[in-house]
């Protein structure tokens, strides 16, 4: 029959924890590298989404500050006009209107 002294018992199971430690981390490294790669591809295109919101929401904001110039100044001819040409499509009777592609 084989003997196994208590120190050599010692050995074979330290050297067991130790493999088992190595291949704990190593899993636990795989799984968190694909969490980080998971999150990383999630965050870049909602970065570029907010980059967009905030050019549009500048482009909304200039638009408002100027229909309420429009409305606050509905008194000067300038703007009537500009209501008139811009809002409601009408022209001056001088005026010529070229629509279609011009190619």
């Amino acid at each position: 029959m084989y003997n196994v002294t208590a120190e050599e018992r010692y050995k074979v199971v330290t050297k067991r924890r130790r493999i088992f430690t190595i291949i704990i981390v190593l899993v636990l490294t795989i799984m968190f590298g694909v969490q980080l790669y998971i999150i990383w591809g999630l965050t870049i295109p909602l970065a570029k989404n907010r980059e967009e919101d905030r050019q549009r929401a500048v482009e909304l904001q200039q638009k408002i500050a100027d229909l309420e110039y429009m409305l606050n100044n509905t008194d000067d001819p300038d703007v009537i006009k500009r209501i008139a040409e811009e809002l409601l499509g009408l022209v001056s009777p001088d005026e010529i209107i070229i629509s279609g592609n011009i190619d």
